[in-house]
């Protein structure tokens, strides 16, 4: 069959609904990956306590915001704690389905005329993208979801200064705060930034002297002081935490380092953003295809540097921190894609499709064999080893909080659900199992030492007689 036949723009949907299903495929394939653990064990923790507000680890409260692991919750309630690997994975794909949506829905007010199919058009972009597709669109991580309420926050916030709609305004801001509850603060620094970019390319500073846009604003603005108020609890602060970590990104870093993240950076986005990035450069550098920009995908454009910057400027800025912007990325390609020829758009969605072609066998055989593939890595058959090796009446505390060993603690927890959440050793004279990160002899009786991706794991015997 012609190529023209298969990628005609009615197939657009097909192709939008085939590769958000794909999405599911790692779901339950993968051991946790990274972070995933400590995320899982988040969730489990406040399930035991009841307390719906205040996550915790390994026992101790921490000043991180509770929203995304509400779903989480949820869905355990309904297929079991012992399938919370899968429960952190679906609420991500759902956010990305959410996100997805959003997506199209935008190209179609944004870009109207353009293309029939827009908004269709639109989603695939985004799906096709490789951070999205073949990463942190499904991963346990809370990037997906924050990034689809970042995202959300921003273009509604784009049509409420475009139209001057109060009723978009208050749906913005619902967004942003659901951004904060759902990570930190730097949903507002994110959407004060792409806010004063529209209002310059909108024209739109008459707004600032209008109570019904200032108040709102001001009064969503205020949701972190009184979450700090009301629900954190006395001595933490989420503000503190949040800069704290931003200045990590800043501190420790000599002139080399700092010239290669700004050498690099901007490529590795590029490179995550794939395919339709490295395709349109690749026509402007070997084919010398020249690209317009009108009002909309500048204004794309400027917002998308602007919230960039700050993640540019440090030494330690993770790519991760940039999935709030793929959703105004994927804007961005489609409108740049729409300027070519009818031969360069089919070139450009064969390159999509075969991204989404790719992720079946990425998802089935290439990421669980680089995860788990050898015996080192398998931090589920060390979580069973701890647990024929402890007894049930001996308790099982951590002095390991890196990711195989808050992995190894949140697989146990779900697994003897009958019995307290692994939590931090306090008291070394107790009784106990402990689990360490570094050999540590006056913890007692060393029982196994294990070498696991990358780490060691340490199985002590605390307080024998």
């Amino acid at each position: 069959m012609p190529m023209k036949a298969r990628l005609t723009p009615e197939h657009y949907k097909w192709l939008v609904l085939v590769a958000g299903l794909l999405m599911l495929l790692p779901l339950p394939l993968m051991q946790y990956v990274g972070e995933e653990g400590l995320m899982a064990m988040k969730s489990y923790e406040m399930h035991v306590r009841g307390d719906w507000l205040h996550p915790s680890i390994l026992g101790f409260v921490w000043p991180h915001s509770p929203l995304w692991h509400w779903p989480v919750m949820l869905i355990c309630g309904l297929i079991g704690w012992e399938h919370v690997d899968i429960a952190i994975r679906l609420v991500s794909v759902m956010a990305t389905w959410l996100t997805v949506g959003m997506v199209g829905w935008s190209a179609t007010w944004l870009m109207q005329g353009r293309h029939t199919q827009i908004g269709w058009l639109a989603a695939l972009v985004y799906l096709s993208m490789g951070e999205i597709c073949f990463w942190y669109g499904w991963l346990g991580y809370l990037d997906a979801t924050f990034g689809c309420f970042t995202f959300s926050a921003i273009v509604t916030l784009w049509r409420a200064l475009r139209d001057e709609h109060v009723g978009w305004l208050l749906l913005s801001l619902l967004f942003i705060s659901l951004a904060f509850m759902t990570k930190n603060i730097t949903a507002y620094a994110l959407f004060g930034i792409a806010g004063l970019v529209l209002m310059w390319r909108l024209d739109r500073w008459k707004l600032l002297l209008n109570p019904l846009f200032v108040l709102p604003v001001l009064a969503a603005f205020s949701v972190p002081l009184l979450w700090q108020e009301f629900v954190v609890l006395k001595g933490a602060s989420t503000a503190t935490t949040t800069v704290n970590d931003a200045l990590r990104n800043f501190a420790g870093f000599g002139i080399a380092a700092y010239l290669s993240h700004w050498l690099s950076y901007p490529a590795v986005f590029m490179l995550r953003a794939m395919p339709l990035t490295l395709f349109f450069a690749g026509l402007w550098l070997l084919r010398r295809e020249r690209f317009s920009s009108d009002e909309q995908l500048m204004s794309l454009l400027m917002v998308i540097v602007a919230c960039l910057f700050p993640f540019w400027l440090s030494a330690g800025g993770s790519p991760r921190y940039l999935v709030p912007l793929y959703g105004l990325v994927a804007l961005l390609l489609t409108g740049v894609l729409l300027q070519l020829d009818a031969r360069r758009i089919r070139q450009g969605l064969m390159l999509m499709l075969l991204v989404v072609v790719l992720k079946v066998p990425y998802s089935l055989f290439v990421l669980p064999y680089i995860k788990d593939g050898m015996p080192e890595r398998d931090v589920k058959q060390v979580a069973r080893e701890v647990m024929q090796m402890t007894s049930d009446d001996v308790p099982l505390y951590s002095e390991n909080d890196v990711s195989t060993g808050l992995a190894i603690a949140a697989y146990i927890d779900v697994w003897r659900q009958d019995r307290p959440p692994v939590t931090w050793n306090l008291d070394r004279k107790l009784r106990a199992y402990v689990l360490a990160e570094v050999e540590t002899p006056a913890l007692g009786r060393l029982v196994k030492t294990w070498r696991l991706r990358g780490d060691h794991v340490y199985l002590y015997s605390q307080g024998e007689e």
